[in-house]
């Protein structure tokens, strides 16, 4: 199995093994000790080394020929207690290499420092070497919280190459977003990139032998990417452990978990997709966000849209909105049989249609404006209503709410479960008097 130093900064070379370019590596540093790779018969792989003082160093073994739409999956279980710092700042992750540039993708840190998603690249045209060094990106604190193992990391390609998204799991089954749609330098896609797999980063501290167990590995089909995943500035999907009281923004904006105020908590007994949604009881009970930019809205296009199970039809329940003190706008069901785009600044309703849900049955509702002011509400992809709505959206300072109106009376509290929430700004996604197919799976996240 070929095994390619990506380097490390230290006195000496850099040692390249089995390099069929005739060891033209990098050219600052090395290992004490190559890494010795071992398979069982059962096909799992352990790669052994040691690093010296003063040092880092980073490493690929190989895993797959990475190419566009592609996502690449292992689980993992690191070895660091014999180092000097016990890993305390080491890196596992999934590298991508060509010669002296790279790029490397993984978690940093173990549970006592804090576990941080991290990047590791080189500075184009000429990689790493000692006189163009490298660049870091510390992504702040991981999701997963600890790199004990095993964990899971999963690196999903765009379908044009350009960009991967890194996720990371416990379980296998339940996956979160570190780093989201990130451009990969200095290789302009993944077409540039002739060897892939994993990759370590070690601490200039670190000292001693360490070990990697790799016992799954899995080459796949991404799932379908996003055209407008830049343009999406808040993407819940609401998934976590049964009670729980805080969730992730899977969007390329990265907002920070939300407030769950009242009985609100995520529930594992209903979910559309993923392992649980959020329960709302229709007296107090909501989420909120502080206001931002991210969904003001102004004169442009926007689609807002969720998935809704209603328990109750009473109040006049608000599914999301950023009306308060100083209204701006709310969709919400009036009076149990009337879905509704309201908003109070130009005391406008707008996009309105008579829709009586049922209990108990999940629905996915959506309302957008066009390019040519033309708002639409659609209910499970089928076009409800649709006005022209011309209006400026007043830029509020009032936080966004789900499953509440901010300020507002309890007549507007949702009761029943809340899923896959997405705010899309800029865009009107569907923008189609025909409708359009109902999503079948959770929103992209790529």
């Amino acid at each position: 199995m070929l095994v390619e130093f990506l380097g490390r900064r230290g006195p000496g070379r850099a040692v390249i093994a089995n390099d069929p370019g005739g060891g033209s590596g990098v050219t600052d540093g090395g290992f004490v000790d190559q890494p010795v790779v071992t398979t069982t018969a059962s096909g799992n792989t352990t790669v052994k080394g040691k690093t010296k003082p003063g040092s880092f160093g980073k490493f690929v073994m190989p895993l797959a020929t990475i190419a566009a739409g592609r996502q690449y999956t292992f689980r993992y279980t690191p070895h660091f207690a014999q180092l000097a710092q016990q890993g305390k700042l080491a890196m596992v992750g999934i590298g991508l290499k060509t010669s002296n540039d790279f790029h490397l993708f993984g978690l940093r840190g173990d549970g006592s420092t804090g576990l941080h998603s991290y990047e590791v690249y080189g500075t184009p045209p000429n990689g790493w070497n000692a006189q163009t060094g490298h660049s870091v990106v510390d992504g702040g604190a991981a999701v997963s919280g600890t790199q004990a193992g095993p964990n899971y990391l999963r690196l999903v390609v765009s379908a044009d190459g350009t960009t991967v998204t890194l996720k990371s799991s416990t379980d296998g089954a339940t996956w979160n977003t570190e780093r989201s749609s990130v451009a990969i330098s200095p290789f302009s896609n993944v077409s540039g990139v002739a060897t892939f797999g994993l990759a370590l980063w070690f601490n200039n501290a670190d000292a001693g032998p360490f070990s990697i167990d790799i016992d799954q590995f899995a080459d796949a089909a991404a799932p379908d990417s996003d055209p407008y995943l830049a343009s999406v500035k808040l993407l819940l999907g609401l998934n976590g452990t049964n009670g729980a009281t805080t969730t992730t923004d899977d969007s390329p904006a990265a907002h920070s978990s939300p407030t769950f105020v009242g009985n609100a908590h995520l529930d594992t007994g209903q979910a559309k997709f993923g392992a649980s949604s959020l329960a709302l009881d229709g007296s107090g009970d909501y989420i909120q966000y502080p206001d931002s930019n991210d969904w003001f809205f102004g004169t442009g296009q926007f689609t807002i849209e969720g998935w809704f199970r209603f328990g109750s039809l009473a109040n006049n329940p608000c599914l999301i909105g950023q009306m308060g003190g100083a209204d701006t706008w709310m969709i919400y069901l009036s009076g149990g049989n009337t879905i509704l785009f309201r908003d109070a600044v130009a005391n406008t309703s707008g996009g309105f249609s008579a829709w009586t849900p049922a209990t108990g049955t999940w629905y996915h509702i959506a309302v957008d404006r066009d390019a040519s002011n033309v708002m639409r509400v659609y209910v499970d992809g089928v076009m409800k209503s649709k006005v022209t709505f011309a209006f400026t959206l007043f830029n509020t300072g009032d936080p966004l709410s789900i499953g509440a109106r901010y300020g507002g009376a309890s007549s507007y509290d949702f009761n029943g479960w809340i899923d896959e929430v997405r705010i899309t700004n800029g865009v009107a996604r569907y923008a189609s008097d025909s409708g359009f197919a109902v999503p079948t799976a959770a929103f992209p996240r790529i």
